[in-house]
């Protein structure tokens, strides 16, 4: 089964690169919406959406607060909030496929940017940041989002599925060997120095496992 949810998610990252553009314009005006819904079941259903983890949101009377701010310097770092909502199974299962094709790691709602170029309209601030206090922000720069979308659209399905607890019952890591060729496939294993847990196929990041586990694996195999 493992094995099978694998190859689903490679397949998925392929079509949602193909048609994410227009997926992206088309669902826009529900992004608040969507993130707030995903960010709450996560929270209440301990589902691993690692980038939200590292913020430590903790709940606290409105809603979730968050705890552990960014060492960047911004205006409103460290003010981060989620309104609390339940979310049954199903209203997350549809705020998750609006919720997919945006990129919440963006530093400025849909495209990227540095701190120095923030303004009162367009604060500095990614989503995990900021939760529901970016919606207060919306940013849709015409040619500078158009640009990161072509290139970031579908990226919060990544955040979602392709990082994986170290005791999931799906994380596996192989290492073989095509027509002389070092191939990886699954989840870079945790005892690895860097990128713990995230997804890889055939030789994308290859150059980022430590050798001592590329020989490690290579013998399992």
């Amino acid at each position: 089964m493992k094995y099978l949810r694998y190859i689903l998610i490679l397949v998925l990252k392929l079509a949602g690169k193909i048609i994410g553009v227009p997926m992206f314009y088309l669902l826009l005006p529900f992004r608040a919406y969507a993130r707030n819904r995903v960010y709450n079941y996560v929270l209440q259903n301990n589902v691993y959406l690692k980038r939200l983890e590292e913020r430590e949101y903790k709940l606290s009377g409105f809603g979730y607060a968050i705890t552990k701010a960014s060492h960047k310097k911004f205006r409103l770092n460290g003010l981060g909030f989620i309104e609390y909502k339940k979310v049954s199974f199903l209203e997350y299962c549809l705020a998750l496929f609006i919720w997919v094709w945006f990129d919440d790691d963006s530093n400025y709602d849909t495209h990227d940017g540095i701190e120095t170029n923030e303004t009162l309209d367009k604060p500095f601030g990614n989503t995990f940041d900021l939760g529901d206090l970016r919606a207060e922000y919306p940013i849709v720069d015409g040619m500078k989002t158009f640009k990161w979308i072509c290139r970031n659209t579908f990226y919060n399905a990544n955040y979602m599925f392709e990082e994986i607890r170290e005791d999931d019952k799906n994380n596996f890591f192989k290492v073989i060997k095509i027509f002389g060729f070092t191939t990886i496939w699954g989840y870079i294993p945790y005892e690895n120095s860097t990128r713990k847990g995230r997804l890889v196929f055939w030789q994308e990041d290859l150059d980022k496992i430590d050798k001592e586990v590329l020989e490690k694996y290579t013998r399992k195999n």
